[in-house]
């Protein structure tokens, strides 16, 4: 595939590969090492030749020269790949957000539309949560466009919180989408029940289970109390079992 470098860094100027926000922690840049990237994440990729942004799957990956991200892109797009490779991605792994630059190297359509990606020198890095998430093991129901769902808690922070349920090749989870907002349902113990809109973030398939991360939001005051009440205590509990 041919590319121009030149005219890559140049579109690359003065694009951050993060918005910088009042409401986030400090922007980090650092070495391309630090990115927690790996087989299964979902990522947001935007192709500097159209200004458009696409949802990929990373397939596949050489630890510090390349990724492979299977992504269907429609055929004028890929056709204005050769004038500009650039694209800026963005990932949200382990309660942080990582953005950089990098450029298409090479591309194949079967068997299955493949983009290979170059590994970042330098990310951009900002760490979402504010606390501490603790390990639970709490059953719950989940409800959304794809129906109502069984699901095991399996980690909880006032901010957001982990589930997994089981899949398979006709599970209605499997058309669930990262900024879907569905809503949670769940006890805590001790007559606390819990009712509360989440944003899902993450959405890993593996192994007949599906993994599905989120932010709360629109929580009541009751309840945002009660989360950090119930995650306090799991804290203590934790810390006095390995005292």
């Amino acid at each position: 595939m041919d590319t121009q470098p030149e005219a890559t860094t140049q579109a690359s100027l003065g694009k951050p590969a993060l918005e910088k926000n009042h409401k986030e922690r400090q922007v980090e840049r650092l070495p391309g090492v630090h990115l927690q990237l790996k087989v299964g994440n979902q990522i947001y990729v935007r192709l500097l030749c159209v200004e458009q942004r696409y949802e990929g799957l990373v397939v596949g990956l050489d630890q510090y020269k390349y990724f492979i991200v299977q992504l269907r892109l429609p055929q004028d797009t890929l056709a204005r790949l050769n004038q500009n490779p650039g694209a800026i991605v963005q990932l949200n792994a382990g309660g942080m957000l990582f953005g950089f630059r990098t450029e298409v190297l090479n591309r194949v359509a079967q068997p299955a539309p493949l983009l290979f990606f170059s590994y970042p020198d330098t990310v951009e890095r900002v760490v979402l949560r504010r606390n501490k998430r603790v390990k639970v093991s709490v059953p719950g129901q989940i409800h959304g466009a794809f129906g109502d769902h069984d699901v095991m808690v399996v980690d909880l922070a006032p901010e957001g919180c982990r589930f997994s349920a089981r899949s398979n090749l006709n599970s209605p989870l499997r058309t669930a989408k990262t900024g879907e907002r569905i809503l949670l349902r769940c006890d805590l113990g001790c007559g606390q029940p819990l009712m509360a809109p989440v944003v899902l973030r993450s959405i890993i398939e593996q192994h007949g289970h599906i993994s599905m991360g989120g932010q709360f939001v629109d929580l009541t005051e009751e309840s945002s109390a009660m989360l950090a009440d119930y995650v306090q205590r799991v804290h203590a509990l934790l810390d006095d079992a390995l005292a």
